[in-house]
C-alpha cells in the first residue's frame, strides 16, 4: 500500500541554535485524506552525544480489515557532525529487517539485509528532518544500502523551501526559513497520496 518505508526524523548534522530543536516532534500520516498512522521523534542529549529515537506506526484498513501494517523503530546517535551509531528495526506485515551501523576508524560500518557494508565516514541515513545533510553520501534507513538520489530545491513563500528527491527514493519535503521540517509527501505503491502533517 505504501512505499517500502517512510522518511525518518533524525538529528541535525550541524549544531542548531539553542532551543531550535524540539524535544518531541509528531506527525500524522495521511493517505488520501484519512489518518493511517503516526511518526514521533524524541531527542535527548547526554555525555556530549545527541540521540534521536524515531517511532513510525502505520495501519491501513479496508472495511474493518487490516490490509497493511508497518512499524519502524530507529535510533541515531551523533557526536558533533559525525554519526556514531544507528539501530533500526523494521516490520512490514510481519517481514522483519534489522540494521545497525557504527563509526569505526575512517568509515561507517553497516550490518543489515544487504550484508556488511563499508561507507564513507561522512555518510548519514536519509532523513528528511534535516535538509542540510542532503549533500552527504546517504544510505537507506531500513537496509543501510547507499542511495543514488537527485535533489531539486524550490524557494517558497516566507523564505520556506521545498526539497524534492528522485532516484532510489522519491519524496518532497517542506521546510521553514529556520530549517524546521514542516511536511512531507510521496506516492504509495498503489498510487495513493501519502502526506505527513504536523500533529
Amino acid at each position: 500500500m505504501l512505499r517500502r518505508h517512510l522518511p525518518l526524523l533524525a538529528l541535525p548534522i550541524l549544531s542548531w541554535p539553542a532551543g531550535a530543536i524540539p524535544a518531541v516532534t509528531r506527525f500524522r500520516i495521511m493517505r488520501e485524506g484519512s489518518a493511517i498512522g503516526t511518526h514521533t521523534v524524541t531527542l535527548s542529549e547526554a555525555g556530549g552525544a545527541l540521540t534521536a529515537r524515531s517511532e513510525v506506526a502505520v495501519q491501513v484498513k479496508l472495511v474493518g480489515i487490516t490490509v497493511f501494517r508497518l512499524t519502524h523503530n530507529f535510533t541515531e546517535v551523533w557526536a558533533g557532525d559525525r554519526l556514531r551509531s544507528v539501530t533500526s528495526h523494521h516490520d512490514r506485515n510481519g517481514t522483519v529487517k534489522d540494521m545497525t551501523a557504527r563509526a569505526e576508524g575512517g568509515a561507517i560500518l553497516v550490518q543489515g539485509p544487504e550484508g556488511p557494508l563499508r561507507l564513507p565516514a561522512e555518510a548519514a541515513p536519509l532523513s528528511w528532518w534535516d535538509a542540510r545533510r542532503f549533500d552527504r553520501p546517504l544510505f537507506d534507513s531500513e537496509t543501510g544500502k547507499p542511495l543514488r538520489l537527485q535533489w531539486t530545491r524550490t524557494p517558497g513563500p516566507g523564505a520556506a523551501t521545498t526539497w524534492r528527491a528522485t532516484g532510489d527514493e522519491e519524496g518532497e519535503g517542506q521546510y521553514a526559513a529556520d530549517g524546521t521540517w514542516l511536511a512531507w509527501r510521496t506516492k504509495g505503491e498503489d498510487g495513493s497520496l501519502v502526506i505527513y502533517e504536523r500533529a
